[in-house]
């Protein structure tokens, strides 16, 4: 905001002349001899922070002058050179015109040349509050924005568990930002007899991320009517996605199908870290490979059968667990998370997935999570 301009109006030549010495060597000056002159100046030039008009000319009043300057430099500094006898006047246009200051004639040229830098500096500062209330309107949109689609994810998200005979499921959910790229979901047909679990991690974070995420869970929701295997229902989700959304992001998936009569299971994974299975305290991997969904097309994803017995425990979570980092940069990683997991085995899941969760919050000193991080688990009763 250096180039300031300074627009100095006056029908009297003499007095033009002394107003643009007095700020030739600070400021570029424009000068006008009538309203009308300085109102094209206006019109033709940018930068115009300071308006100092005679209130007495031949065309029209320095009042009307100021007046019909309002709606083109809302923020300019306006100044009326006077006589004692316009005080009347002045008090008009101090009210209605955002006059800053009236100066009588003759003016002294140093008050004067006080008075414009302390307005300048008031010009910069309204000009600086106006762009913050920018900011402050946008940034508050912003956050409505984001709290409506936040809202809207939840919706997409399960509302609950299902509720399956000789089962527990619960899951602990933490997005990184307003809106998670990790996802999960479930479709229970108990005409079937079949459990689908399902979850995922987009790549990315925030709203791109939730927002390939919600497509996915749109897709996800028809493969589930179409009574797939985890591994068919993975290659179909791949070939829609490329098909349709030929973008950057990939998701990683993994999908587990059960019989809960006979505890008969089928794992299918593009990319997730290894789901664990716990039985009788001990804790194996189930280590099923795949390509993200969204990066070749023609995928296939092998099928990993395994059994639930009774006193079993399935956990699934995303990256974001092991990949959590304490204060000095250290990682969870999947051997802390696997101890955490045989320390918690006796308890309920809902106890056993939030216990988890916290374990990750201890390690990080509750600091910020950088990652979205989801923990399902799922145990069999009976």
């Amino acid at each position: 905001m250096d180039d300031l301009k300074i627009l100095v109006v006056d029908d009297e030549i003499a007095n033009l002349q002394k107003l643009r010495r007095t700020f030739v060597d600070k400021h570029p000056v424009l000068a006008a001899e009538s309203g009308r002159e300085a109102l094209e100046l206006i019109r033709a030039n940018q930068g115009i922070a300071v308006i100092i008009a005679d209130q007495r000319m031949p065309d029209m009043t320095g009042v009307e002058l100021l007046r019909q300057t309002l709606p083109l430099l809302p923020d300019a500094v306006r100044i009326i050179l006077t006589g004692y006898t316009d005080a009347d006047v002045l008090m008009e246009a101090i009210n209605t015109c955002k006059v800053y200051r009236y100066m009588v004639k003759p003016w002294d040229p140093p008050d004067l040349q006080m008075t414009v830098e302390s307005g300048i500096e008031a010009h910069r500062l309204a000009i600086e509050n106006a762009q913050f209330r920018k900011e402050l309107i946008r940034r508050e949109r912003l956050a409505r924005e984001l709290e409506i689609a936040s809202e809207i994810q939840r919706c997409i998200l399960p509302a609950g568990c299902p509720q399956v005979e000789g089962y527990e499921i619960a899951v602990e959910y933490h997005p990184a930002r307003e809106m998670g790229g990790d996802l999960y979901d479930f479709d229970h047909d108990g005409a079937a007899g079949t459990l689908q679990v399902v979850i995922g991690d987009v790549s990315g974070k925030s709203i791109p991320a939730a927002l390939y995420g919600a497509v996915f869970s749109g897709k996800l929701g028809m493969l589930f009517a179409e009574s797939l295997s985890p591994g068919e229902l993975l290659a179909r989700a791949n070939s829609s996605l490329i098909l349709r959304y030929p973008v950057n992001n990939y998701i990683a998936v993994a999908c587990v199908r059960l019989e809960p009569e006979s505890g008969s299971c089928v794992l299918a994974n593009s990319g997730m870290p290894y789901p664990f299975l716990v039985r009788a305290g001990e804790v194996t991997r189930l280590p099923a490979a795949g390509v993200p969904l969204g990066l070749l097309a023609e995928s296939s994803y092998d099928e990993m059968p395994f059994r639930m017995e009774k006193g079993d425990l399935l956990v699934l979570a995303s990256d974001g667990v092991t990949d959590a980092t304490d204060p000095g940069g250290r990682m969870y990683e999947e051997d802390r998370f696997v101890e955490a997991i045989r320390r918690h085995t006796g308890e309920g899941v809902a106890s056993l997935a939030k216990e988890l969760f916290q374990d990750i919050s201890r390690f990080t000193a509750n600091g910020k999570v950088q990652d979205d991080i989801t923990i399902l688990a799922l145990s069999r009763s009976a």
